[in-house]
């Protein structure tokens, strides 16, 4: 079960144990050793976004889905975090000594998992991931993801007194030599984490052009009604194919948002991951960037195709798109391009517009590099 934050919060340091040069595996459980780290974080003060899994059933489950720990349970544990497009974490978990080691090395894998996730799209996130701790003392490990990680760190050895090992994340989990092609590019594998199969937009591409939508799903219709709004008020007919490529690029990644709920345990409806996300409901997941400005494209007359790959390492499932101005190939992701920074010149500022396959490459971009052209041209109507 999971359980809200107690008000005796401030009260904590009073539990018995903490503070003492004790022995922990008489003096502490779980749950206090968590809420003395807890005590006094950032996080803590906003205690409706704040998750608790205290039960065993509850704690098991948990890092069996999250952690991959399999069929290991622990003797005690605690875990709690924020929900949706937030890094914060802490958890405690007590098991047998021999098998800290294994806890210790799913963690880093999870890490590295969580940071992969974050990367990108919320880049504050996965820097707060990537500075993440993993502290251990005889049969207790803890995880400590935070804004004040160092404070949490001596909250834990408070607990405990000498001994704390905070681990980090090794480089070594990264990508070996032998992973790397002749080009220095990343062997694509596919992380397998999400359903990638793009959009069928051939129903609304139709509507489009006879300018009937009575066949068109409730959904289509919408998605139909949306884009063509954009259309009426951003594009003309003597629109370039570039002019029109940037204006529906400026208008899809300023008008709607990442969908949070990708990181949720539940995590996004389907329809995320297609237009409707973007265009009707205001936030999406790559894959819904991509196809909704697949079809914008399309709409356009610009020719496109969607990328399916993937991103930090292959760790992630990400999409993005190429688009042929003028007999050339560029890659653009709108979603990593979402809330552009801008110029002196009021013009935005974006870093994955009209890209060559190189630099896709180089920001951590996979894919099977032989199914799709390659982008060699330099950036198609940028400063």
């Amino acid at each position: 079960m999971k359980r809200g934050l107690s008000l005796l919060l401030a009260l904590v340091l009073l539990l018995p144990g903490c503070g003492k040069q004790e022995d922990a595996t008489t003096a502490q459980n779980a749950e206090t050793i968590l809420r003395v780290m807890l005590a006094g974080r950032v996080e803590s003060a906003d205690t409706s976004s704040l998750t608790w899994y205290l039960e065993p059933g509850d704690v098991d489950s948990y890092i069996r889905d999250y952690y991959r720990l399999g069929e290991l349970s622990c003797l005690d544990g605690a875990v709690v975090r924020m929900e949706g497009a937030q890094a914060f974490e802490l958890a405690v978990l007590q098991v047998n000594e021999q098998d800290v080691e294994t806890v210790t090395e799913a963690l880093r894998q999870y890490l590295l998992d969580r940071q992969g996730s974050f990367t990108g799209y919320f880049p504050d996130q996965a820097d707060m991931v990537k500075n993440g701790l993993i502290l251990t003392r005889g049969g207790w490990v803890a995880l400590d993801v935070c804004i004040e990680m160092e404070a949490a760190k001596n909250a834990f050895e408070s607990c405990f007194g000498d001994g704390v090992n905070a681990v980090g994340i090794p480089a070594v989990l990264g990508p070996q030599p032998d992973d790397y092609r002749p080009d220095g590019r990343l062997i694509y594998v596919d992380p397998g984490k999400d359903d990638m199969t793009l959009f069928d937009s051939s129903a609304i591409l139709s509507a489009w052009a006879n300018g009937d939508d009575s066949g068109l799903s409730r959904e289509d219709r919408q998605v139909l009604d949306a884009a063509s709004a954009v259309f009426d008020q951003y594009i003309m007919p003597d629109m370039s194919g570039y002019e029109k490529e940037a204006a529906l690029y400026l208008w899809l990644t300023t008008h709607a948002v990442y969908d949070q709920s990708h990181y949720t345990s539940k995590g996004a409806p389907r329809t995320a991951y297609e237009p409707y996300g973007a265009l009707v409901d205001g936030k999406a997941v790559c894959l819904g960037f991509a196809t909704a400005f697949q079809l914008f494209m399309d709409m356009a007359g610009v020719e496109c195709i969607t990328v399916t790959g993937a991103a930090f390492g292959n760790r992630e499932n990400h999409a993005w798109n190429m688009v042929r101005l003028d007999g050339e190939w560029y890659c653009v992701d709108p979603t990593w391009d979402l809330r552009p920074g801008i110029n002196q010149d009021g013009e935005p500022v974006y870093g994955y517009f009209n890209v060559t396959s190189d630099v896709m490459a180089l920001t951590d971009h996979q894919w099977d590099y032989d199914s799709v052209p390659e982008a060699t041209a330099e950036n198609h109507g940028c400063p």
